[in-house]
Parts: structure tokens; C-alpha cells; sequence
């Protein structure tokens, strides 16, 4: 039986408040780094260069690794994440509205968080998150036909997730997690069509639901652990005012994340994953654009983390993170109202106990810029657009509260 305290109830509460402002303050511009997934939503995990899959240290691990969960204690995570995005289009070709420069830059800031409760069998892990969007807005539109109506300039989309998780540990240190995932997402464009028209969507949102599920493995010896998880596909509705532009629902890839943590010391951790994302086994994503699809390849990302524990109450993070963008130099003019081109991530954070069950932390993620050039040897939009220039980079900032029961 869960027996939860009245202080239990109180902290829930303060998540659930949290948790229900953030799907009201989110922000138009999210900065996607893997598709359109974020690197990550959680102070801890992003100090580390989102690393760590086998080295569990928030709530967000529900969502990460909820094998892993074992590990932890009766917490309450909350994060606040605010984002800068560097963004720049010059478009080329005979669709091209070579005359302008674009600026896509913006500024977006969103709460998450989640619970990890410990019982008599088992741990129960709970949490909302905003794994994934993506989106910006040029001043101008990138092409010549639609220049007169101000249209193919904007592109907006949101996806919050609920986590609610389960992990149990075997009398051989072996433990098993598994995750239920249910989703909104949103969505809104005036991008051109097929038809070299804007889509009838009229720039207005449309929501879609969602759902999926994860299982994981999680280990842990003296010095060294292990953990892998995978992530089924996200099943979504259809954006019903936007199918003259989307043939297909925004589902979300399967993802298999895997991953090594080793103690040098009792003061430093290293942890290392590996991550495949499997765009071209969705539609919508990876098709062809004929039949409705973005071109987008899977991607396969490494990253790699650093903890150091200055003393009980102080540590330090750092990491790097590396992944192919799943966009290709035969598709970028195509790409520029979706440029999740970033590829590699430098990250550093700092966490502090300034009581015996109160922590703060704070970590940056810098994007570094990446460019590339349209070959016109793509799709339609390639070969109208030859020669086109995007560019992708930003900063993040993430301040992350957790409390110790």
C-alpha cells in the first residue's frame, strides 16, 4: 500500500501547479537539438550533456531510465528552463527570397518536474515533462510566391508529456523499469504547400494527443553501472486544420538509449551514453516530401559527462554532447521552418544543498552554430531553392529546485 503524508500531498500539489503553468507560459520558440526533441529538461541531467543513463539523480530519471529510479530517495524535482535560440536563413534559388536575410532568433522558458516515492515494493516514479518542439519565426517569408501574402515564415510546435513509472529491483542488484507516456502536443503554420499555396491552417493551433510507453534495464556494482532504455514510438492524433500540409501525424521515433557510469573516486563520475533516434521509421518525418515526409535520417548521438563532489553538500557538472542532424544538405531550404540543425552541445552546472532536504542547482547548455548549404540535388523545394544557407545555434539556462523527504 502507498502511504503518502500530508507533506507528500502538498509537495504533489506544488508540482501539479507547476506542472499546469508551464503548458500555459510555454513559449513559442523551442529549441530542438535531437529532431525535435530538447537535449533535456532537468538541471542534473543537462549539466552531464543530458548523459546518464546509468547514473540516476533527479526525478527525471521517471522519463529517462525509470529502472534506475531504485537509486533514489523520496524527492520532489521542479526546473524552470529558458532558452535562446540563435537562428539564420539565407535563402537562395529561383523560390528564394534572396532580398532578405532572416532572423529566426527567440526566447522561450518552461517549468517541469516530477516525484520519485519509494515503496514497500518497488519505486513509483510520476512527472510532466516538454520532451520535445520546436519553432521560429523570420520576419519575411523565405520565398518569393508567398512574399506578397507574408506567409512560409512561421512555425510552432509543442509536445508535454505525462510520465508515470515503475521500477523494481531483483535480489541480484538487476532492476527493471517501465514507463506510460500520455501527450498534447500543438501545433500552428502558415508554411507552403504542395501546392506552392500556404497551408489552410491559417497559422491557427490545432492539438493532437498522444501515447506511449518505455522499458529500461538498470545495474549498479561498486564502481561501475550500467543501463539501457528503450522508448516505443509516440503514437499522435492527426493536426486536422493542417492536412493539406501534414499527409501524416507528428508521431515521435523509437529511441534506444544506452549507456556506462564508472566512480573514479568517491568524488568523480563519468558517465557515458549512446543514442539512436529512428526518424525514418516515421512518416511523417522520414519520407520523402511527394509522399508527405521531411527527409529526415535517424540519428545517433554520443555524449559524455562529468560529476565531481567538492564536498557533502556542493558539486560540479560538465559534458559534451555530439549527434548528426537529421537533416541533410539535399533538404535545407525544406528545413528552415523546422532548423534543428545543432549537432554538438558544451555544458556546465553547479548544485548546492542549502539545507539537510533542500537543493538548488542551476546548468548552461551552449548550441554550437551549424551551418549548411542546400546542394538542389533534394527534394522540390531543394532544387527551387538551391543554394539556400541555414544556420542553428543557441544558449540554454536551467535552475532546478529538489526537495528531500
Amino acid at each position: 500500500m502507498i502511504k503518502l503524508s500530508k507533506k507528500c500531498f502538498q509537495s504533489s500539489f506544488l508540482l501539479i501547479s507547476i506542472i499546469t503553468t508551464s503548458l500555459v507560459i510555454i513559449g513559442n520558440d523551442l529549441s530542438a537539438n535531437e529532431g525535435v526533441f530538447v537535449l533535456g529538461n532537468d538541471a542534473f541531467q543537462l549539466g552531464r550533456a543530458s548523459s546518464g543513463i546509468a547514473s540516476p539523480r533527479s526525478a527525471y530519471w521517471c522519463y529517462m531510465n525509470p529502472a534506475s529510479m531504485v537509486e533514489l530517495d523520496k524527492r520532489l524535482d521542479v526546473n524552470w528552463y529558458v532558452v535562446k535560440t540563435d537562428i539564420e536563413m539565407q535563402p537562395r534559388g529561383i523560390l528564394g527570397n534572396r532580398f532578405e536575410d532572416l532572423d529566426g532568433d527567440g526566447l522561450f522558458n518552461i517549468a517541469s518536474g516530477g516525484m520519485i516515492i519509494p515503496l514497500e515494493t518497488g519505486t513509483l516514479g510520476f512527472g510532466l515533462y516538454v520532451p520535445s518542439g520546436t519553432g521560429v519565426d523570420y520576419q519575411s517569408s523565405r520565398n518569393l510566391l508567398l512574399k506578397p501574402f507574408n506567409a512560409d515564415r512561421r512555425l510552432f510546435y509543442q509536445h508535454a508529456r505525462l510520465v508515470v513509472a515503475y521500477a523494481y529491483k531483483f535480489d541480484n542488484d538487476w532492476s527493471i523499469g517501465f514507463g506510460l507516456h500520455g501527450s498534447i502536443s500543438r501545433f500552428k503554420s502558415d508554411h507552403i504547400t504542395l501546392n506552392l499555396l500556404p497551408t489552410r491552417g491559417d497559422f491557427e493551433w490545432d492539438d493532437s494527443l498522444g501515447a506511449g510507453f518505455n522499458v529500461s534495464i538498470y545495474k549498479k556494482w561498486d564502481k561501475f553501472a550500467v543501463g539501457a532504455t528503450y522508448t516505443s514510438r509516440h503514437w499522435t492524433e492527426k493536426f486536422d486544420k493542417y492536412r493539406d500540409l501534414l499527409k501524416y501525424p507528428l508521431d515521435q521515433p523509437q529511441i534506444l538509449n544506452a549507456g556506462v557510469a564508472y566512480d573514479f573516486t568517491d568524488k568523480l563520475t563519468l558517465s557515458l551514453d549512446f543514442k539512436w533516434l529512428n526518424w525514418e521509421g516515421i512518416p511523417a518525418y522520414g519520407r520523402n516530401l511527394l509522399d508527405g515526409g521531411f527527409n529526415w535520417v535517424n540519428q545517433f548521438c554520443t555524449k559524455i559527462g562529468l560529476e565531481y563532489r567538492i564536498n557533502e553538500k556542493t558539486r560540479i557538472m560538465s559534458g559534451f554532447s555530439h549527434g548528426n542532424s537529421p537533416i541533410t544538405e539535399d533538404h535545407v531550404f525544406l528545413a528552415g521552418l523546422v532548423p534543428v540543425l545543432c549537432e554538438d552541445h558544451v555544458t556546465l552546472g553547479i548544485a548546492r544543498k542549502i539545507t539537510d532536504n533542500d537543493e538548488v542547482s542551476i546548468s548552461g547548455v551552449l548550441g554550437l552554430k551549424n551551418t549548411m548549404k542546400d546542394t538542389g540535388r533534394g527534394d522540390l523545394l531543394s532544387h527551387l531553392g538551391k543554394g539556400t544557407e541555414l544556420s542553428t545555434g543557441g544558449f540554454s539556462v536551467v535552475l532546478g529546485y529538489t526537495h528531500h523527504f
